[in-house]
């Protein structure tokens, strides 16, 4: 099978060159869908950041075990979310579905608002995130049509600094909101601004190049090459999935052995990042936090992945296939020793454990994230062609799939075994995810080198 994706020969697109309308409308694009997407974070947060004050109301009855429980309806949700809205995003456009997705996830978080029961609470949270599951598939789709092959990775690190912003956002503001009012005005703010936020988008986000009066991406990048030949096609190299159906694309994807390593190690990556749901309640219980001063403080893990993302940004695309093997598989050991370091906090001197405990949560952060947003969403429009939306969606269901088990059961296990055992079980997660990460990039190392593979064989 050919390894190559639709791709274009120019090796370098000027960001500078703002005098240039396709830059700026690119510039545009990118802007819209990282706003987008911060809102998107903030909605879901929404939950995460409230926690301490949905678990201490009394009139609720949620305890530790029955918000993992809420959790695990949060991926349940996901799950359905990125079926639908995977092929969605290939047959509806990003814009269509982006729009789509952000709206309905606004209106999840007002359901959520004027909820009373358990049933409730799980039930729009189902419907929140089945709904914000489209964000990622759709954005895809409009990376592809705006951005060449030889930016992926810059364009996709920059974008996922954006959930960061919107989970920092909802942490900090959220935590300051909550000494002003209850939690159920907290989520009707988050609606409200994400509802500020479409109603721009609606203006800004183009699914396509032409939609904006411009020449389509091959055009331009064919003209950017400055070629004296101007009579020469300009034709894209072809992908060998454009031409097949839905079914034909997932039995190229079984066959992948990258798509399968790919997969696991976004299993063991998911459950890695959802630890933020329960750091509010882990400094609350563990360093006697009030709700505000928790929500506030677990803001230093979407920090952390903020400062790893836009250096990722910097370094992604200039490094090789192999270079990268070194750089993400040291990352992730720095993130177990991380860990490490938060199981055996009682080690720490008393008067250090509150900067210790941050710090450590902001580098693990800073360790998990570029190994989590870009190589996946770098393979997934490479690899996927026309199906790339479908493509990332279900790889983010192998890690969905995951956090269903571990809400559910994590809650439980620091309910009944408290916070120690918790973290020794996240500890071996996250070398898991180490292996099985390092073994997905020798394999995508291997898979481009000249003369690796026979004609036909599989990727």
């Amino acid at each position: 099978m050919n390894k190559l994706p639709r791709t274009f020969s120019v090796k370098k697109l000027s960001w500078v060159n703002a005098r240039s309308p396709f830059v700026r409308f690119q510039l545009l694009a990118l802007a819209s869908m990282y706003i987008g997407y911060a809102a998107f974070m903030l909605c879901r947060n929404t939950l995460v950041a409230c926690s301490v004050q949905i678990v201490q109301d009394p009139t609720l009855g949620i305890d530790k075990e029955s918000f993992g429980h809420l959790m695990a309806w949060h991926s349940a949700g996901a799950i359905l979310g990125k079926l639908v809205t995977g092929p969605g995003a290939d047959l509806l456009g990003g814009r269509r579905m982006f729009l789509l997705a952000l709206s309905l996830t606004a209106i999840a978080n007002v359901g959520f608002a004027f909820s009373s029961s358990f049933f409730l609470f799980a039930a729009f949270n189902f419907f929140g995130q089945a709904a914000k599951a489209g964000g990622w598939p759709a954005m895809a789709q409009l990376v592809r049509s705006w951005f060449p092959s030889t930016r992926y990775g810059q364009v996709w690190s920059v974008i996922a600094t954006s959930s960061r912003v919107g989970t920092i956002a909802a942490g900090l503001l959220f935590g300051y909101l909550l000494t002003l009012m209850d939690w159920r005005s907290v989520f009707l703010v988050s609606a409200a601004l994400t509802a500020c936020v479409i109603a721009v988008l609606v203006f800004t986000i183009k699914e396509q190049p032409e939609d904006a009066g411009l020449p389509s991406l091959l055009e331009h990048e064919h003209n950017a090459k400055g070629n004296a030949n101007h009579d020469e096609p300009c034709q894209p190299t072809p992908h060998d999935l454009d031409r097949t159906t839905l079914w034909q694309a997932c039995a190229a994807f079984a066959k992948s052995s990258r798509f399968w390593l790919i997969g696991l190690s976004i299993v063991f990556l998911t459950v890695c990042m959802d630890f933020v749901h329960f750091i509010p309640l882990y400094l609350s219980e563990e360093l006697n936090f009030n709700a505000g001063n928790a929500s506030t403080a677990g803001t230093a893990f979407p920090m952390g992945m903020f400062a790893a993302l836009l250096l990722t940004s910097f370094y992604y695309d200039r490094l090789s296939k192999f270079q990268l093997i070194g750089v993400i598989g040291c990352q992730l050991l720095f993130s177990c020793l991380a860990i490490l370091l938060l199981w055996r906090l009682e080690l720490v001197p008393e008067s250090a454990r509150t900067p210790v405990a941050i710090t450590t949560i902001f580098l693990l952060g800073l360790a998990i994230s570029p190994a989590y947003y870009v190589p996946m969403s770098v393979f997934s429009v490479a690899f996927g062609g026309k199906h790339a939306g479908f493509l990332v969606a279900l790889i983010d269901i192998f890690g969905y799939g995951a956090a269903i088990f571990f809400n559910y059961f994590g809650g439980s296990i620091a309910e009944n075994h408290g916070w120690a055992v918790f973290l020794s079980g996240l500890l071996s997660v996250a070398l898991l995810a180490m292996i099985c990460m390092v073994s997905f990039l020798c394999l995508d190392w291997r898979a481009t080198r000249p003369n690796t593979a026979l004609p036909n064989q599989s990727p």
